[in-house]
């Protein structure tokens, strides 16, 4: 049951929704890799006793702002709902999606820039809008048809003849969004007609079925850009007038390279790619090398366009049939077709899931009389085959009626051979018209939406990965195909774009030094990497290792993957590694099992064996597994998690026989962390932390396209020490593809660990200030962010101080992005590495940030393969007055007290920990309470795709608990 303060907060936010009319939806490695995290909703936040942002104040956006208490305000002066659709492709501000929810929201401006480390000019890759025009444009509503049909008849109609004619009224350069806005440089009166498309291509209309639609186009309004340079000179706050003026900008520039390439969202690809720009990744799918371009308000009173490059995966165009085989990942013939058999239950072929993959595609046929011109679209994958499937032929001359199957049919009719005639029917969006798969052709250029197995995930990033000269050789390829100094729209309306990099003064940090025991340190200087050898871990166990296992998996085939030899010359060479790093070992001679084929009994044996052999209950047991089966390991990490509680640590066999001293320093890196010791911490220049601090860091993860049965994973992660070196993690089920973390989770997760870190840190008091770094939010819900997640914080810290006011504490709010464009080419020299990367601590401040909003772009860490990609941090809040260069010391020093590495990671631990923790919930849950509820789903839902969900327990069941006898959820357990 939720806590009193999740109640309350739940009851505010309803009471909220419906004054306001509003209704809401609801084994790693030891070297961290850089990754992005997920996206979506919108909001603003208020705290139980007034805004959590601070004092509500009008300032312009041009005024400098000193503190929490100075933040901007946007309101809706027009009230549009359906303004909404101007959102697709625009960078802004936080504060301008607050306009839609018709309520002030409070953001921050940006303090001061900052004068730490030394300067450096850096090119980043977006380009100085130099010109854009200052007329007034005049938007239009445009309704084909009903209002509601489907994109590919509003294309069609658009492209017709008849609508090409009618425009010309309005003028040369009219813009449509392909949706129900367009665009033009003159007012004209509503205007109405009819295209019928049947006409435009010759054809003779079926009977009963005339292929005519209405068009209609209606004066909405008239857009002064000359706002926009209002704004950015800060003469006037965000408003709808400023965002539908931006949103044109963005129709303008991409309106020709949208017609001319395929495009996808953002992205443009070249629509036949020469040979460097595309890659078979396997299972029917190649990768395609295209542009990225977005145009974005930006620092410096200006508007730049980022460009980039960008990767996606398409279907391969190919054969049906021959996709289908590789769907499959079947390597022999006959093994596919006897599993493309209905089985004998009377339900579909075991492939049926992955075949529906072809569902909305677009294809044609390829067969004798068959007019190849003519595309189709995959409306379903039938449930009978070619041998199955029979219908009634009647011969014109005869008049003779034969019923026969297709199979039969296609023998007869255009004499071919169906050599798998055993393989489904695709059927069309034309009633009763099918075909065999084998005739069926991918049209190209279709994107290919589901998640990459691990083949071609490997595939796909080799593709993708390239170092900075490379990655800017193939932006410049992309400028080629944008060609700005030559599109027409641009040029017709006066815009004009440098096809030049921008330069930008940044700063490079000076790098901390990794601190260990004794006061012994490490140097990286700008490389970027240390070393163990010699080191001394800052903090050991906690307790001496004496209750231990080790156990050995075994795999399919029942060979042992490793011999007793083996694992225990490993185990001695681990244990003295671990001494030498000042562990404290009492036990070196932990039982070993063995020669168990069932997984779960073998751990269970590891368990009672060590307990009863040390007798005392276990610590810690070491896995030594034979592959990388993702389902063996979770397999693992349930039991010991959830049945046992007990620390593991997962061991490759291969790792085993190598034996390799690095690799043991590595893993000891996370098993002295799981018992409660530390790795390093930072010699600090000067105290990061003035008073009693609790560091939060937070992610939601969100299952792949298509997996509607998997729900989202929250995870919160608190410091454990003063030093906020360590980190404790909770995680919880959060509903499917629910961004914001419910308020229930955040109870039931951050109670327990706050009242851990008042016993043991803060000496039974909250703490004095309070970072809340979440991972995963994009800028449309920063507000939500605020209004949600942050107020049921300052909630429960409110309930944990007695609620008294002297114990509340102050909060920064930080979001901590990944998922952008913008990249960082320095020059050879002080600010660049050897393969042309920006060297750890470069910040970036001005030019391609927020115009008035407190967000900054630094890079901490050193790119292992291909270019760096800096993380973007937006402080939303700042109720403590941080100083500018006292915050991101704090930002880029802590990314080098990351337990697990011996480099400084891309991303702020906290949050690191917490993507990791929400990945790792995976394994905790409830299979059996999952299959009920997802009956439950599909019997309410009519077993449609249930996209979003409200994150209920009765659709989403919450995961196993941990079990709490050795408290291992108090430690880094996730790690």
């Amino acid at each position: 049951m939720p806590g009193a303060h999740a109640k309350r907060a739940a009851a505010a936010r309803e009471a909220s929704r419906r004054n306001q009319g509003g209704s809401t939806a609801g084994p790693a490695g030891p070297q961290p890799e850089p990754y992005d995290g997920p996206g979506s909703n919108a909001g603003e936040a208020r705290g139980r006793s007034g805004s959590v942002a601070g004092t509500r104040s009008s300032s312009r956006p041009g005024s400098q702002v000193r503190g929490s208490s100075q933040t901007r305000q946007a309101v809706d002066p027009a009230g549009k709902k359906d303004s909404q659709v101007l959102l697709r492709n625009v960078d802004f501000g936080g504060a301008a999606y607050n306009i839609f929810d018709q309520m002030p929201t409070t953001l921050m401006n940006r303090k001061a820039f900052s004068k730490a480390g030394k300067p450096a000019v850096i090119q980043v890759n977006s380009h100085i809008v130099e010109q854009w025009p200052t007329i007034d444009v005049f938007q239009y509503d445009i309704i084909i048809g009903n209002g509601a049909e489907k994109r590919g008849l509003i294309v069609a109609v658009w492209a017709s003849n008849k609508v090409k004619s009618e425009i010309l009224r309005y003028g040369n350069g009219f813009i449509f969004d392909s949706n129900r806005i367009g665009w033009a440089t003159t007012q004209k009166p509503d205007n109405s007609f009819i295209v019928d498309l049947d006409a435009e291509k010759g054809q003779t209309p079926r009977e009963n079925h005339e292929n005519k639609h209405r068009v209609a186009i209606k004066f909405a309004k008239k857009i002064q850009l000359a706002t926009v340079r209002a704004y950015l000179d800060g003469k006037t706050d965000f408003d709808n007038g400023i965002l539908e003026g931006i949103n044109f900008l963005d129709h303008l520039l991409r309106e020709t390279p949208s017609k001319k390439l395929i495009n996808l969202r953002r992205s443009y690809f070249a629509r036949h790619p020469v040979s460097e720009e595309r890659t078979v990744v396997g299972g029917g799918v190649e990768a395609m090398k295209g542009v990225y371009q977005s145009i974005r308000l930006a620092e410096g009173k200006r508007l730049v366009v980022n460009v980039d490059v960008s990767n996606s995966c398409f279907w391969h165009t190919n054969n049906f049939h021959k996709l289908a085989y590789q769907l499959s990942g079947e390597t022999n013939q006959t093994e596919f077709q006897g599993h493309c058999a209905r089985r004998p239950d009377g339900r579909d072929t075991m492939f049926m899931p992955i075949f529906k993959r072809l569902v909305r595609n677009k294809f044609f046929v390829k067969h004798r009389g068959s007019d190849e011109s003519k595309i189709w679209t995959v409306k379903q994958i039938s449930r009978l085959n070619a041998n199955e499937h029979k219908f009634d032929v009647t011969e014109k001359a005869t008049g003779k009626t034969t019923n026969m199957s297709v199979r039969e049919y296609f023998m007869k009719k255009y004499n071919i051979y169906l050599e798998q005639p055993w393989l489904p029917l695709v059927q069309t969006q034309k009633a009763n018209v099918l075909f065999p798969m084998e005739v069926c052709v991918m049209c190209d250029g279709q994107r290919y939406p589901y998640k990459l197995n691990p083949a071609q995930t490997s595939a796909m990033i080799k593709f993708a990965v390239s170092r900075p000269p490379q990655r800017r050789q193939a932006i410049d390829q992309g400028l080629g195909k944008l060609d700005w100094a030559n599109d027409p729209f641009l040029k017709g309306y006066g815009m004009k774009i440098n096809p030049t990099m921008l330069k930008t003064n940044a700063r490079i940090l000076e790098p901390p030094e990794p601190l260990f025991a004794n006061g012994a340190t490490a140097k990286p200087n700008f490389s970027g990497r240390w070393d163990l050898r010699g080191k001394v871990f800052l903090q050991p166990n906690d307790r001496p290792l004496k209750s231990w296992g080790i156990v050995v998996l075994m795999p399919q085939d029942i060979r042992p993957p490793v011999t007793m030899d083996q694992v225990q010359a490993f185990k001695k060479n681990f244990l003295n590694l671990y001494r030498g790093h000042g562990g404290k070992v009492e036990n070196v001679n932990p039982p070993i099992i063995g020669g168990i084929p069932d997984d779960a009994k073998a751990i269970e044996a590891a368990f009672l064996q060590a307990g009863n052999a040390a007798n005392a209950r276990p610590q810690m047991l070491m896995v030594i597994l034979s592959n990388k089966s993702a389902e063996v390991y979770n397999r693992v990490k349930k039991s010991c998690d959830c049945r046992y509680g007990v620390m593991s640590q997962c061991v490759q066999a291969s790792n085993v026989l190598k034996n390799q001293p690095q690799y043991c320093s590595n893993v000891l890196m996370k098993f002295n962390c799981k018992l409660g010791g530390t790795t390093s911490s930072i010699k600090a220049r000067q105290a990061y932390f003035s008073e009693s601090t609790m560091i939060i860091g937070a992610d939601v993860s969100h299952a792949a396209p298509g997996m509607v049965d998997m729900a989202s994973m929250a995870a919160m992660t608190v410091s454990l020490d003063k030093s906020c070196s360590r980190y404790g993690a909770a995680v919880q089920s959060n509903g499917h593809r629910v961004e914001m973390i419910t308020s229930t989770n955040i109870e039931e997760m951050l109670k327990p660990l706050v009242q851990w870190w008042m016993a043991n840190v803060g000496a039974g008091r909250p703490p004095k200030h309070l970072y809340y770094f979440r991972d995963g939010v994009s800028e449309g819900q920063y507000t939500a962010l605020l209004k949600q997640e942050v107020a049921d914080i300052k909630n429960l810290m409110h309930d944990m101080g007695q609620r008294d006011p002297r114990n509340m504490p102050k909060m920064t709010v930080v979001v901590a992005e990944k998922r952008h464009h913008i990249r960082f080419f320095p020059p050879q020299g002080m600010a660049g590495d050897k393969n042309g990367n920006p060297v750890p601590g470069t910040l970036v401040e001005h030019d391609v940030t927020h115009p008035w909003e407190n967000d900054i772009y630094l890079c901490s860490h050193v790119a292992i393969q291909g270019t760096a990609r800096p993380t973007h941090y937006h402080m939303l809040m700042d109720e403590a007055n941080v100083p500018v260069e006292k915050f991101q010391t704090l930002l880029y020093e802590h990314c080098y007290q990351y337990q697990r590495a011996t480099t400084p990671v891309s991303l702020f631990p906290a949050v690191y920990y917490a993507h990791l923790a929400s990945n790792r919930a995976t394994s905790h849950i409830n299979l059996a309470q999952n299959e009920v509820a997802r009956i439950h789903r599909e019997k309410r839902a009519g077993k449609a795709i249930i996209k979003v969900s409200d994150g209920s327990e009765a659709e989403w069941p919450k995961l196993l608990p941990m079990e709490p006898t050795n408290n291992i959820r108090f430690g880094m357990w996730y790690i």
